[in-house]
């Protein structure tokens, strides 16, 4: 390919303690053919060796990284927009640092369709889940992403995907007010169908999480409580008339039924079968049957889900927008 032929791109990467994968995510961007004009990271107050990663890397790198380093964690949508308001190349590849991009032409398809037609303000990727990453978690993590694995999810979720920076700056970027810390993909995805277009294209790339030991207990109800005061945040924000936010109110509606007069019968056996199947991908796989804790996971999954239904509640009712 002739890169000459090609507008350059600028790669915009948040980090935050990802030593684990920051170096996958750096590789597999360098091995693109596609022309990269720079590599923007914005790191969101590490505590690990993050940066000193970046910097052993630019040393050698063949394409220049720009490093923005704050001392305070921010999130994600901020650091989007930060990250942009710094790039100068008219096209912009929103990329988290946990990802990696599995062949170099990566990059070529995710910018094809804007490329072919003005009127695509951004195009997005499919996003895999790949169980040969997912046998390298510790065994809560496991758990974490025990329902996504072998799944390929295509959508505008920053994990990969290209926006015009014209059009990114116009329209706002991400509205850090209510979404920096969660769902900041669906509302820049929402403001960017507003403009223009917003297609599927035919790129890939796989989420790799955190690849090491340390991922406890503790982490992952960390993690589950960030997700569930996203999603009631957005429920605050847009309200039930918003199609997912019904979507949202099942693992509530479950947690409820088991006190319902007449209904809760009805509850305690599907709560039972919620027990078993909702992470039956920890009873199927033999490195997680073999662990001695398999046997608290029924209980777990019945804890998630008031844990998440209580965590969803108060983002509801106090619409705090907080970093985890």
């Amino acid at each position: 390919m002739n890169k000459s032929t090609h507008p350059s791109v600028s790669m915009v990467v948040p980090m935050r303690n990802v030593s684990t994968t920051i170096l996958y995510t750096l590789q597999s961007i360098q091995e693109q053919k596609y022309p990269i004009q720079e590599i923007v990271i914005v790191d969101n107050a590490s505590g690990d060796n993050s940066v000193e990663i970046v910097h052993d890397f630019a040393k050698k790198s063949t394409i220049p990284i720009k490093l923005i380093t704050r001392k305070k964690n921010k999130g994600a949508g901020a650091s989007f927009n930060e990250g942009v308001r710094n790039a100068k190349s008219p096209l912009i590849v929103l990329m988290h640092s946990d990802c990696s991009l599995s062949t170099n032409d990566e990059i070529t398809k995710l910018v094809a369709p804007i490329e072919k037609d003005e009127n695509v303000v951004a195009t997005y990727s499919t996003v895999l889940f790949t169980e040969g990453v997912w046998e390298k978690y510790d065994f809560w993590e496991k758990y974490f992403f025990a329902r996504v694995v072998d799944h390929r999810i295509a959508g505008f979720v920053t994990k990969f995907d290209c926006v015009r920076r014209e059009v990114y700056l116009r329209i706002g970027g991400v509205d850090t007010k209510n979404y920096s810390v969660g769902n900041e993909d669906g509302n820049l995805h929402d403001k960017l169908r507003r403009v223009g277009k917003v297609v599927k294209s035919d790129a890939e790339v796989t989420h790799l999480q955190f690849i090491g030991k340390g991922f406890s207990f503790r982490k992952m109800l960390v993690k589950r409580r960030g997700y569930s005061r996203a999603y009631g945040r957005i429920l605050r924000v847009k309200g039930l008339s918003l199609h997912s936010g019904l979507v949202f109110l099942i693992k509530p509606g479950l947690a409820l039924l088991p006190f319902l007069p007449r209904l809760h019968i009805i509850g305690i056996i599907l709560l039972l079968l919620f027990s078993l199947f909702y992470t039956k991908k920890m009873f199927v796989t033999r490195s997680t049957l073999s662990d001695p804790r398999i046997i608290l996971v029924p209980f777990v999954n019945i804890f998630i889900l008031y844990y998440e239904a209580f965590w969803m509640i108060e983002a509801f009712l106090f619409g705090q927008n907080k970093v985890e």
